[in-house]
This record gives C-alpha cells, sequence and structure tokens, in this order.
C-alpha cells in the first residue's frame, strides 16, 4: 500500500469516525456533511469524494459497526470465554457508550429512527440486530447448559429483554445519571440468576 493508498484510508476512517460520534450523540437524520466537514476541518467535496451520497456513508457505517462486533466476539472465541465472561464483555461495550459522553446505542439510534432511514441502511440494521442477537442468545443458551445462568422462559424471549433494557437505559442514563446503568445491569444478572461465584 503506497502513501496515497494510506492517506485516502486514514480519511476515510476518520470521517466513519466522525459519522458515527454524531449518530451516537445526535441521531442519523440530525447531522449533514456540513457537520463531518466542520469537524474534521475540510470541505463538503471531501467527504463526497469517499462517500457519494449519506445513505453510503450509513451503510458503510453500519457494516463497520457489524464488522466491528463480529471482531469482538470472534476474540472471545479465541480467548475460550466463558458464557460468564462474555456476557460482562456484552455489557463492557453500552458501558463504554456510556462513559464516552453518554452516546446512546448505534443500534439503539438507528432502530428509533428505522422507518425514517433509507432502505439499504435498514437492511444493514436488520443484520446487524440479528446478529448481535443471535450471539447474545448463544451465550445466554451455553450459560444456562452449563448451570452458571438461571432463568425462565425462553432464550430468545430473555435476550430480547436484556437487549431492550440495555438499549433504554442509555436513554435513561441521560437524563438520570450514569449510576442507573449498573443499577439495571445488577438487576439483569439478577434476573439471569447468574451465581456470584461465577461473576
Amino acid at each position: 500500500m503506497d502513501v496515497e493508498d494510506t492517506k485516502y484510508n486514514n480519511t476515510k476512517e476518520l470521517i466513519l469516525d466522525a459519522a458515527e460520534a454524531l449518530l451516537q450523540d445526535r441521531g442519523f437524520n440530525a447531522f449533514s456533511y456540513h457537520h463531518i466537514a466542520q469537524q474534521l476541518g475540510v470541505k463538503n467535496a471531501a467527504i463526497h469524494y469517499h462517500f457519494t451520497s449519506k445513505t453510503d456513508l450509513g451503510t458503510t457505517l453500519i457494516r463497520r459497526f457489524r464488522q466491528r462486533f463480529r471482531d469482538y466476539t470472534r476474540t472471545l472465541e479465541r480467548e475460550n470465554a466463558g458464557p460468564v465472561s462474555k456476557l460482562e464483555c456484552y455489557f463492557a461495550i453500552p458501558a463504554s457508550y456510556l462513559q464516552n459522553g453518554r452516546k446512546i446505542c448505534p443500534l439503539g439510534v438507528l432502530e428509533a429512527e428505522f422507518n425514517a432511514i433509507p432502505e439499504p441502511m435498514q437492511l444493514e440494521s436488520r443484520l446487524l440486530d440479528k446478529e448481535m442477537r443471535d450471539w447474545l442468545a448463544g451465550v445466554l443458551d451455553d450459560g444456562r447448559s452449563q448451570g452458571v445462568f438461571n432463568f425462565e422462559g425462553s432464550i430468545v424471549d430473555k435476550t430480547l429483554v436484556v437487549v431492550a433494557a440495555l438499549q433504554g437505559v442509555l436513554q435513561i442514563a441521560r437524563v438520570a445519571g450514569p449510576q442507573i446503568f449498573s443499577v439495571t445491569v445488577r438487576q439483569i444478572k439478577r434476573e439471569l440468576g447468574v451465581l456470584e461465584k461465577a461473576v
């Protein structure tokens, strides 16, 4: 890769980083290329060079979320993490959003704006939602099979409750304060019947 390729890729990543921060802070429809250009100190044309439309930018951004999640979970698999460790790592994702300026879960933002985002982004959002919930369902299933989780109801139902609680508490924490997040996580653990010795 030559210098020009490196510069191209670095600029593209910087644009995606800025778009990600704006998405989690304001929502997709509340920022424009102008906001990104101001933040990066470039002209709008520089952003259009990498992403011809905002739909292209948004779709690429969601694909990056998907790849990041896959990389994260594959690392946990390589490390032979158990169900409780995986669950803690899952909790760490929204915790990082909260610590980074009380930001909202990217998927939560996209789901809230789902009817107002372009169809290609809707498709990618559905895929991201499915991949994340399928992975968490696998963790809960493994944990219950191994006896470290003990809860009633189906795996699918419990997965939905956990995801909804975490996405919701990030929004509540903006108003009620970050301490509300740890309260919610503790309650989720209680409801999952996580053994204290395993935490």
